[in-house]
């Protein structure tokens, strides 16, 4: 059996995964029937499973194989953390799915950090405040 990385240039996966990185960032604050980051409480604001990101390519692109859109989403993963400059923590959870037990890697988005272009206070879902002119 061939590697994916021969049956799909690792050049054109970075490229796609670092593309998908930000459609699925966007994806933070949409909510609907088929949300792709969960939301949470207390330290951590929001997080996302491999394995829903594997699912979300899926559904996105046209004919992406279950093999492929694994891959993806690992890079896909690997991308985000890379370019939010270490604001997103990644850990590895257990996880047991049809009598097997895996590793999943969950990219995680703390209460407490500050993402550049956002108020806090937008984020944790009140009024945005404003700020005074000087001098008026």
């Amino acid at each position: 059996m061939r590697r994916l990385t021969t049956l799909f240039p690792s050049e054109f996966l970075e490229e796609h995964a670092e593309e998908l990185a930000g459609k699925a960032w966007r994806e933070r604050d949409e909510t609907g029937r088929h949300e792709l980051w969960s939301s949470a409480s207390g330290e951590i604001r929001a997080y996302l499973d491999a394995s829903d990101l594997a699912e979300w390519v899926r559904v996105k692109e046209a004919g992406v194989s279950k093999k492929y859109s694994q891959e993806l989403a690992r890079r896909t993963m690997d991308a985000m953390h890379e370019l939010s400059k270490n604001r997103l923590g990644k850990t590895k959870r257990q996880r047991s799915k049809d009598g097997l037990s895996y590793q999943e890697t969950r990219l995680v988005l703390k209460a407490d950090v500050e993402i550049p272009g956002e108020r806090l206070s937008e984020s944790k879902g009140g009024d945005p405040t404003t700020d005074t002119a000087a001098g008026e």
